[in-house]
């Protein structure tokens, strides 16, 4: 193995989260406002840097807000106390993580590889839990909006490498986006896997 460290997208990569999005509607058909307001906001805010300690969130919920007329303090209440949530339990009971996932990390832990689980949302333990994934299986863990932007920001990346105290061209990002994981990768120097869309029990780093 070539890399000193993998860092390995959540939704979508470790787990098939086709149908999610769909699953999350028809158990928030109440909240739809909230949902709409959400991907809309993240998707207006995709690569760009607000800071780190909580900063992308608070852009995140003040843009919320004003799309939907609601206050900061109400949807950022829907986001941590039920749509969150909601994401977790709706992995728990529909989703399982992909064939490939525990001999991949086995492998690359015994190499002494670093393993990062990075992702756009936050509870990425909660939800690693819900796909029997151990969140000990990675040295880090963290959340876009946490190292400073929604991907593919570029200096969210370039936070990763900082704590794992690597040279990002020693880092290989795997994901199953190339406009966000592959463009943030690319924009840091990082390598990038993009992961097949089909099951596979043995996943090449190598491809």
């Amino acid at each position: 193995m070539q890399y000193k460290a993998v860092i390995f997208d959540l939704d979508g990569t470790l787990y098939d989260n086709t149908k999610l999005a769909r699953y999350v509607v028809l158990n928030s058909l109440c909240h739809l406002r909230y949902l709409y307001s959400e991907r809309l906001c993240r998707y207006h805010m995709s690569g760009r840097y607000y800071g780190t300690k909580g900063s992308t969130y608070k852009e995140l919920f003040r843009r919320m807000a004003a799309t939907t007329g609601k206050s900061e303090d109400k949807v950022s209440a829907w986001y941590w106390s039920k749509y969150m949530p909601l994401q977790v339990k709706m992995l728990h009971r529909h989703f399982h993580k992909k064939p490939w996932v525990d001999s991949t990390l086995s492998s690359l832990r015994e190499e002494g590889v670093k393993l990062v689980c990075f992702s756009e949302y936050s509870f990425i333990r909660e939800k690693l839990k819900a796909i029997d994934i151990s969140p000990d299986s990675f040295d880090l863990i963290v959340d876009a909006p946490t190292a400073g932007g929604c991907k593919p920001c570029r200096k969210a990346f370039l936070y990763i490498a900082r704590k794992l105290e690597l040279e990002p061209e020693q880092i290989l990002m795997v994901g199953d986006r190339e406009d966000t994981d592959g463009a943030g990768a690319e924009a840091s120097n990082m390598s990038f896997l993009l992961v097949p869309k089909n099951d596979t029990n043995e996943l090449n780093l190598c491809a």
